[in-house]
């Protein structure tokens, strides 16, 4: 009996551990839950963006244009034989390459028949000057029978046909003694100006025809850009340039800048014209430029052929501002910073767009700031931090 009863309190105490073990868990799972702490949520305020801040200030504005092209002769000519004849003595001057002054001596024929024809004209003019002496003579005699009535109207009449002979023979001896004069002239082939030789074809002992060609020449004192402009741009220039075609009263200055002779060199000219047609092809129109100070302050003389970039100067238009590229967004707004630093789009009219700036016309006040920043992601009425 005593191994009986001493059992029971041993399977009591086996069954009651895990209740209260099971009862004491729960107890703190309730202070647990009734105590777990409670989670504060707050709203971030947004982080300002930093921006570069540009301030407007409109104002009257000299515009420019730029292009580019070669230089090219603005007076190029074909020196030709007016007379045939033997070449007897060239010019060192006369090669390809070649330069030459006004007036200089480029190139003789041998003269002799031409000398030979101008004696025999003056021959003829001598005979025919005593022709026209004596018929004028024999004239003023049978008038002065004819008054007294010693002479027949018909002797007057044959007096003065010989007279009016003479005299045509007169006229025409003396035309053939210039054109003596003239071919006698032509055997020596002078410079027309100062200039340079593109090409000769011409060689000593050589028989020149009249009109063989003997070399081209271009004038060094004049030359000339034809510069491609967008018909647009006629807007920056002087109005008379799209009316007419011509340059005002003072052409559009021009300076036209190339890397030369191992530096960078620059040269003044003058819009002069425009060629008047847009191509079919390019839409774009030539205007013409013209060099006539060929030597700059360094020197150097501007050679044709070379490729230079040109900036034109055009005409002074009121209240513009020029901002960086970057501010100015694809659909022609900016961005406009307010008193209290936030951004606001502003629609703009552009006048002229070119790689790194924007011209603007309207949209835009004296005073006023925008961000010149490239912003990609940007909402109406966000807060910016300027900086400088």
């Amino acid at each position: 009996m005593n191994d009986g009863t001493s059992g029971k309190p041993s399977a009591i105490k086996r069954l009651l551990v895990p209740l209260l073990i099971l009862a004491f868990s729960a107890v703190i799972f309730v202070v647990l839950v009734n105590n777990q702490p409670t989670l504060k949520t707050t709203v971030k305020e947004p982080v300002p963006v930093a921006v570069r801040a540009l301030n407007i200030n409109l104002a009257p504005m000299q515009l420019s244009i730029s292009s580019e092209g070669n230089v090219q002769p603005s007076v190029e000519t074909k020196l030709v034989a007016q007379v045939a004849g033997e070449v007897i003595e060239i010019s060192s001057s006369l090669v390809a390459g070649g330069d030459f002054s006004k007036g200089d001596v480029l190139l003789k024929l041998d003269p002799r028949d031409y000398e030979i024809a101008l004696a025999r004209s003056q021959a003829a003019l001598s005979r025919a000057q005593a022709e026209q002496r004596y018929a004028a003579e024999e004239t003023g005699r049978i008038k002065s029978l004819y008054g007294e009535e010693l002479a027949s109207i018909a002797q007057l009449q044959s007096a003065e046909r010989l007279l009016a002979v003479a005299n045509a023979a007169l006229d025409d001896a003396s035309a053939a003694v210039k054109r003596a004069t003239v071919d006698l002239e032509r055997t020596v082939f002078t410079a027309p100006f100062n200039g340079r030789v593109r090409a000769e074809n011409v060689d000593i002992g050589q028989f020149l025809s009249k009109g063989a060609m003997i070399a081209t020449l271009y004038d060094t004192d004049r030359l000339q850009v034809r510069l491609p402009l967008a018909d647009a741009q006629l807007a920056y220039l002087d109005p008379s340039y799209a009316q007419t075609g011509l340059a005002g009263e003072e052409p559009a200055d021009v300076v036209l800048t190339a890397d030369y002779a191992g530096d960078t060199q620059s040269w003044s000219a003058k819009l002069l014209r425009t060629e008047g047609d847009i191509s079919t092809k390019s839409r774009f129109l030539h205007v013409i430029v013209e060099v006539t100070e060929t030597l700059n302050s360094n020197g150097v003389q501007l050679p044709v052929g070379l490729f230079v970039d040109a900036v034109i100067t055009g005409r002074t238009v009121d209240n513009l501002v020029s901002v960086p590229r970057t501010a100015l967004r694809p659909d022609n707004s900016v961005m406009v910073i307010d008193d209290g630093n936030q951004l606001h789009f502003r629609e703009v009219t552009v006048f002229k767009l070119s790689d790194s700036d924007v011209l603007i016309s309207e949209g835009l006040a004296s005073g006023e700031r925008i961000s010149i920043s490239p912003l990609q992601f940007v909402v109406e009425g966000m807060p910016v931090t300027v900086i400088d």
